[in-house]
């Protein structure tokens, strides 16, 4: 089959015949299956050049193996479909040229390891924000159904709960430069202990939050693990904020410049390494509100930002891509969600929404490539705010989200 896919359409009852092919340039005749459907129901959606179909059931050298379709989807999802770049003369009868193509993909469930172990840490913490509300977004994230959904991913997962942490009525606000500094620090450690656990367990960290200013123990910790690595920063803000430079003294708007080891002193950690990333891998994509003092700090550093302009010229597929080839390297690979890089149609229950972000699609389409590309040894989705959804949509988003990270696809 070149670059396509067959729908049955409703209520039909097409079969589908894995057929032996004739052997086509020398190569053997077994590597060239093909699928025949005897339907005239079935359209045809190019998705990509598939040059071979490995059998579904049965015998490899059967002769004709003939499913109901709704078996040969089961068949084709417990294994990867391999799509190969050859024979890319051949075309599907019908289909315009333009939709044509002749990359590399799989069309299978795909990751980093297809059955690396995940472990949920939470933090319920929204002393970095001046908005409350996201210390609920972990439970929001959870009750939506994450668990399961990671788990139909064929991936086993551990919940360790929600580290401990303070609240804004018992807390002291500390120097207002960054308030509730000691309290958040603490958080992060405790998540800090928790993804180092993780790494020497062999699971692959997914952090939730609370406020943005968790990333300073998920990524402090990282580095503690591994050494310092590299990050994609998906999030309408900077997060480059320092305590002499910050607008607000809110921390969620600093763990970024923190993590850099750019924020001072007063965020450094025996439970955690600073700098926990290496500034010429670090990338920021769905960028569009920033302080003055942000853009000052960014036109420094070897780092690469991606604006919602830049997304709009470029397109979402050659920006991720660029990026994840910016963050590659030793150490580890980090994605850092924040819902908000969605636009506030899409995502409503956010703490601090920007209009003009990253659409349903879009989103989706930056977090299959993260799964494609098989850097990222961890996630963090921060930012959901409950109080401000609507029937936790926004929180069911960040499951889906997670779920295309992690290697769902539609095929």
């Amino acid at each position: 089959m070149q670059g396509g896919r067959a729908v049955a359409g409703e209520g039909d009852q097409a079969h589908v015949g894995v057929v032996a092919a004739q052997a086509r340039g020398g190569r053997h005749a077994v590597e060239q299956r093909h699928v025949h459907v005897e339907h005239d129901g079935v359209r045809v959606e190019v998705v990509g050049e598939l040059d071979r179909l490995e059998a579904v059931g049965g015998h490899p050298d059967d002769g004709q193996l003939r499913l109901p379709f709704d078996q040969l989807a089961q068949g084709i999802s417990k294994g990867p479909v391999v799509v190969g770049d050859q024979d890319t003369d051949s075309r599907v009868r019908g289909v315009p040229e333009r939709f044509h193509h002749q990359s590399k993909a799989s069309l299978a469930p795909v990751g980093r390891q297809a059955n690396e172990g995940v472990a949920i840490i939470g933090a319920a913490l929204d002393l970095g924000s001046g908005r409350r509300g996201v210390d609920m977004g972990p439970s929001a994230i959870r009750y939506a159904g994450l668990e399961a959904r990671i788990e139909g991913l064929g991936r086993p997962v551990v919940d360790w709960g929600n580290v401990t942490t303070a609240v804004a009525e018992a807390s002291a606000v500390g120097d207002e430069r960054v308030r509730f500094l000691a309290q958040i620090k603490e958080t992060c450690e405790r998540v800090a202990s928790l993804v180092v656990r993780a790494a020497e367990e062999g699971l692959l960290p997914l952090v939730l939050g609370g406020d943005h200013s968790v990333a300073l123990g998920t990524l402090g910790g990282l580095a503690r693990a591994k050494g310092p690595g590299g990050v994609l920063w998906l999030d309408a803000h900077g997060d480059l904020n320092r305590p002499e430079t910050s607008p607000s003294g809110n921390v969620h708007g600093m763990p970024l410049a923190a993590a850099l080891g750019l924020a001072g002193p007063e965020f450094d950690s025996s439970a955690f390494r600073l700098p926990a990333v290496d500034p010429a891998r670090l990338a920021l994509v769905g960028v569009r509100s920033l302080d003055e003092a942000e853009r000052e700090l960014l036109a420094e550093l070897d780092a690469r930002v991606y604006t919602m302009s830049d997304l709009d010229r470029i397109g979402v597929e050659p920006v991720m891509r660029e990026a994840l080839e910016h963050v590659a390297g030793d150490g580890f690979v980090h994605v850092s969600l924040d819902l908000d890089v969605l636009d506030p149609e899409v995502a409503p229950g956010v703490g601090t929404p920007v209009r003009g972000g990253l659409s349903y699609r879009e989103a989706h389409l930056a977090l299959e490539l993260v799964s494609e590309s098989g850097l990222a040894g961890s996630l963090e989705v921060v930012e959901v705010n409950p109080i401000l959804d609507r029937e936790n949509e926004t929180a069911k988003l960040a499951v889906e989200l997670v779920a295309s990270a992690l290697g769902a696809r539609i095929l």
